[in-house]
This record gives C-alpha cells, sequence and structure tokens, in this order.
C-alpha cells in the first residue's frame, strides 16, 4: 500500500476556486471517504468521493476491472482513485459541491481500506440517537458539520493564540494535579500510592495564576483544561476548556479592552462580523430589570418595580405586549414549571379592566403602585410578582418568567429576537451572597480571591450584604461567555475575608497558605478573566450544545462511550492506593 502512495501524485479533493490545480492537470490521483454507488445503467456509473473539504464525483465508463472493484466496494471504505480530470457539460454541474464543475473519470482504483459492520454512516439522513454516535464518535465526527465544528476550534485556538502573543502576554502551562480547596463546584479527587495523600484535578489555574503575577509574569495566560464533578446540561462538561489570562498592574478598563479587541478578532475572522460596540451593565440594574445577572438583550419585556418608594419588598412587574395570544393553560403550565405557588398574579388587559386591573389581582391589589411609567393597551398581559428588596443569585422569579413567555411569543411568531450578537458586560456584582445550605452565614458570590471596591472596605467587618466585588462578567445573547475580576493582592485582607467574613475552619484556610504566602512576598495589583472555550464556540458554529464542538464530549453522567469509562479497577489496584468500596 505503501508504495502505492508513494507512486502517484496525490491530489485532495478541495476545490476552492475555478483555476483549482485539478482543472489544469490531464490526471490526477484522489483519496478520501466512499459514498454509495450511484448506477445511471451498466456502463456508467457516479462514485461520490469525500474528504474534510467536500466532495468530488467520480466517473466510471467502460473498463470491466474497475466496475468489479466498484461493485465490491462499501460504503465509507476508504479509497484512492487515479483518473483524468474532465469538466462537466454546462448542465451537468453541481452548485452545492465545491468540485462540483469538474469530475474524474477513473482509470485506476484501489481499496486502501474496506468498511465494515458499520452502525450508521455518516451521511444518511436519518442519524440514529445520541448515545449511538457518541460510541461511534469517529464516524460521527465525519459529518459535515462536525468536521466544520472542530476545525473552526483549531482555528479559532490559534487566533487567541497569535492575539495574546501580540500584546505581549506569555503562554505558561500550570499542573493537571493540584490540591483540593475548599472553593467552587465539587473536584475530582486523585488518589495516590502514599495513604491518605490525594490530589485534586484543578477546576481552575485561578491559585497557580496568581502566584505566577507574583512571580513576576505580568501577563500569563493558557487555553486551560478545567475539571468539576456536577450534574451536566446541555453547557456543561466534566473535563472542559476557557481561555485563561492574567495580568499585573492593570485595572478593569485594561482587562475589559483585551477582551474585547479579542472577541472583535474571533468574530471577524471566523464570522466576518463586526461587533459594535460592548455596553456596560451593573447586577443591580441586570437583575431588577431583567431578572437576570446574565440578561438576553436581544427583546425588551422589561421588568419595573411599582411598589412604593418605602414599601419593604417589591413588587416586580412585566406588561407583555400583545401577550393575550399566551392561553391561560400554558401560563398555569409555566406556574407549574417554575414551581411558583405565592405572590404571583397576571391578567390580559381588555377594554373592561384597562384601568382597573390591579384590583383583579390578589398580590397588587391593596398595594400603592406606581403605574405612570406603564404602557398597558388592550391585548396585553400583565404579571406581577412581590419578592424581598435584596437581590441575590442569579434570576428572579420574574426574571425567569421572562425567559419563558419569550420561548411561548416566539413560537407564536409574535416575538422575533435580533440577529445581532449582543455582547454585554455586567459588573458589581455583590461580593458575598447568603449561603442558602445554611451552613455558614455569607458565601462568595463568585470566589474568596475578589477584591472588594475600595470604597466598600469599611462594609467588610459591619454589613457584608452591601460589598460590591471588582467583578465583571462578559454576556452574549443571554449567555455567560466569560467571567473575571480584581484580585485581592493583601495578604492581611484575604486572610480577614477568608477567616472572618466567609467563616472558614482553620484547616480550611490553612489550605490557601500557598496562596497567603505568595501575596505577602511582593506580589503586584492584578486582575483576570476566563472564557468558556466550548460555550464560545458552539455559539460561533450555532450548535445546541457544547459536545457538537468537542471532539470526544462525555454524555450524560459524565459517560464516555467511545472507550466505555469511568470504568472498575481490580481489588489489587484499589489496594495499591488504600482505597475501599462501600456497599
Amino acid at each position: 500500500m505503501i508504495d502505492i502512495m508513494a507512486s502517484i501524485p496525490v491530489v485532495h479533493i478541495i476545490v476552492e476556486n475555478s483555476m483549482h490545480p485539478m482543472k489544469e492537470r490531464k490526471s490526477c490521483c484522489v483519496d478520501g471517504h466512499f459514498h454509495q454507488v450511484r448506477a445511471l445503467s451498466q456502463d456508467l456509473i457516479f462514485l461520490p468521493l469525500r474528504d474534510h473539504t467536500g466532495v468530488t464525483q467520480l466517473i466510471y465508463h467502460t473498463d470491466p476491472d474497475i466496475k468489479a472493484q466498484i461493485q465490491a466496494l462499501t460504503a465509507e471504505s476508504v479509497i484512492c482513485a487515479e483518473g483524468e480530470v474532465k469538466k462537466r457539460p454546462d448542465g451537468m454541474k453541481n452548485k452545492n459541491q465545491s468540485s462540483g464543475d469538474i469530475e474524474v473519470a477513473i482509470t485506476k482504483l484501489y481499496c486502501l481500506n474496506p468498511a465494515t459492520h458499520l452502525p450508521f454512516w455518516p451521511n444518511q439522513s436519518k442519524l440514529p440517537n445520541e448515545e449511538v454516535r457518541l460510541k461511534y464518535r469517529y464516524l460521527d465526527l465525519r459529518r459535515d458539520e462536525l468536521q466544520r465544528n472542530i476545525r473552526t476550534r483549531s482555528t479559532v485556538a490559534n487566533i487567541v493564540r497569535n492575539y495574546l502573543m501580540d500584546h505581549r502576554f506569555t503562554e505558561i502551562e500550570t499542573p493537571t494535579l493540584f490540591k483540593s480547596t475548599p472553593e467552587g463546584a465539587r473536584e475530582f479527587i486523585v488518589p495516590t500510592r502514599h495513604k491518605n495523600k490525594f490530589y485534586a484535578l484543578p477546576q481552575s489555574p485561578q491559585q497557580h495564576k496568581q502566584m505566577l503575577m507574583a512571580a513576576g509574569f505580568d501577563r500569563y495566560f493558557q487555553i486551560a483544561r478545567c475539571f468539576r464533578d456536577e450534574d451536566l446540561r446541555a453547557d456543561r462538561q466534566p473535563e472542559f476548556t476557557q481561555i485563561d489570562l492574567e495580568m499585573s498592574f492593570i485595572k478593569i478598563e485594561d482587562i475589559q479592552s483585551i477582551i474585547e479587541g479579542m472577541v472583535t478578532r474571533i468574530w471577524d475572522q471566523v464570522l466576518g462580523y463586526s461587533i459594535p460596540s460592548f455596553p456596560h451593565m451593573t447586577y443591580q440594574e441586570a437583575m431588577s430589570r431583567y431578572g437576570s445577572d446574565k440578561p438576553d438583550t436581544r427583546f425588551d419585556m422589561f421588568i419595573q418595580n411599582v411598589a412604593p418608594p418605602t414599601a419593604s419588598h417589591a413588587l416586580d412587574c412585566m406588561v407583555v405586549k400583545q401577550g393575550s395570544v399566551i392561553s391561560g393553560g400554558e401560563l398555569k403550565t409555566m406556574q407549574k414549571l417554575l414551581a411558583i405557588e405565592e405572590d404571583f398574579g397576571y391578567i390580559k388587559i381588555n377594554e373592561n379592566n384597562l384601568h382597573q386591573w390591579p384590583s383583579k389581582m390578589a398580590v397588587a391589589r391593596h398595594e400603592s403602585l406606581q403605574l405612570n411609567h406603564l404602557d398597558i393597551q388592550q391585548g396585553d398581559l400583565v404579571l406581577v410578582h412581590k419578592r424581598p428588596n435584596y437581590l441575590y443569585g442569579g434570576n428572579t422569579t420574574m426574571g425567569r418568567v421572562r425567559l419563558h413567555l419569550s420561548q411561548l411569543l416566539q413560537e407564536k411568531n409574535v416575538l422575533k429576537l435580533s440577529k445581532d450578537y449582543q455582547f454585554l458586560w455586567v459588573e458589581s456584582f455583590p461580593l458575598f451572597t447568603p449561603d442558602e445550605q445554611g451552613i455558614r452565614t455569607w458565601q462568595s458570590t463568585h470566589h474568596p480571591f475578589t477584591a472588594p471596591y475600595d470604597e466598600d472596605i469599611p462594609l467588610l467587618a459591619t454589613e457584608p450584604e452591601k460589598v460590591r466585588g471588582q467583578h465583571y462578567d462578559l454576556v452574549l445573547n443571554g449567555m455567560e461567555i466569560g467571567g473575571g475580576s480584581i484580585r485581592i493582592h493583601s495578604p492581611a485582607m484575604q486572610t480577614f475575608i477568608l477567616e472572618k467574613v466567609l467563616q472558614l475552619e482553620k484547616y480550611e484556610y490553612k489550605r490557601f497558605d500557598h496562596l497567603i504566602e505568595a501575596l505577602a512576598g511582593g506580589c503586584p495589583p492584578h486582575g483576570g478573566i476566563a472564557l468558556g472555550f466550548d460555550r464560545l464556540l458552539a455559539i460561533l458554529c450555532q450548535s445546541p450544545s457544547i459536545r457538537d464542538v468537542i471532539a470526544f464530549p462525555k454524555a450524560a453522567g459524565g459517560k464516555d462511550f467511545v472507550v466505555n469509562s469511568p470504568s472498575e479497577v481490580t481489588k489489587a489496584q484499589l489496594d495499591e492506593y488504600y482505597l475501599q468500596l462501600k456497599e
């Protein structure tokens, strides 16, 4: 086989323009995966041949030996064909193929490797379920869509590297075997052959990159692999990739400027799209007006607080234009899905209740509502929800209602979203949020290394709920694609927050001693950000799931169907690592 391939000049299938070399030469050699035969007669047979650049049509006329070879081929076999390049007749050109204006008349045919017992064909119209496709991922990856996605991933990675290198960043790898620390999601624990000694896989390179700032690497980046042992959704994987960077001697605006330039270059080079702007919004505005810390600004449906200024609670009110098209049954189903049981009401506006609607709604009946700024008309749907004034977390009840109703209105062709890519910086998050598990009073909103605003530092000991963090999230069309912050560089402040505000036990905050010592060793002011690389790619490729932009993703429950992992290990292996399984 090597002799065959070495003896003939190989020309791949790609045809980018009318001056492709295949059009200029009388003979050529092409190779790729063979589709199913299309026979027009005994003496006229077409063989579509595919590689990652497209499909080229091979044509057979009269040679009986070649015909026998063709008849023995199975779909998806790897073949190599020598032949003459011919221009197709004017009426026979295929505009859907990159090489649709030529064909190759076969003079020699080689089957390099036959395909047998395939569970499905990548080009078949109805594909099997995802579990089957994940098990035979090497077949699924032959599909045009996934080929484009994975190659786009490579392109974007190179754009990121080139951009950051142009801006004086240094690419530095950080360890994969880390240690367990009391922050963030559940970790993957890695046993060692030393009794009761474990590594943990890093949830992010956060602590290492801060230590790199202490080491004098003032601009660091890496395209980092990260690991979190958490429940999987369409946008989550137990192992994922992020564009990670950190900078010394900077302000929030400096980091945002770097990211805006990088994202602008990606969108320009991959999509040919020019991003007009990156507006800014505070967390308080995002939560009160959109009911989400990652607001989708492609449609209005604003939330407004109609409670009196002196009220001890807020009354979120949302007016949905033409919302009366939503049925009562759909609204009740929404309440059940979103688990809304009390302090909520809605009403469809008609000529009889246009001016009296608050009296028809129990949640608003006895309130002195601030209604002057509402534009309510017949056919609208008005919804009201009573909530505490204090905002924390990722969304409010009315925010979830807003997203649910927007989906219904899109299905009814009442609401059409803007097709633009609408980027947004959300800033000034609360530094701490109540610990809903009740273990402690407060937990870090993001992570315990985020610096407070200077003017809020006096509130750390007295009113931590009012302290704003120098955190910033980059949001695109209602999805968070990145987040970062200015870090604490004072060892005294870092220790105070860990010990006094977050109330970590001594053994817990002692796990951060290495970082505290690095801060105390002359660490400059610094900050950084991480962008979810997989999620970014899913948006660029318009894929519904990040699994479609990862070569070998995990399925639900972290299952890898290709190699059937996670898998059992032997008792001898367990013993070597001092492990014993519980029944």
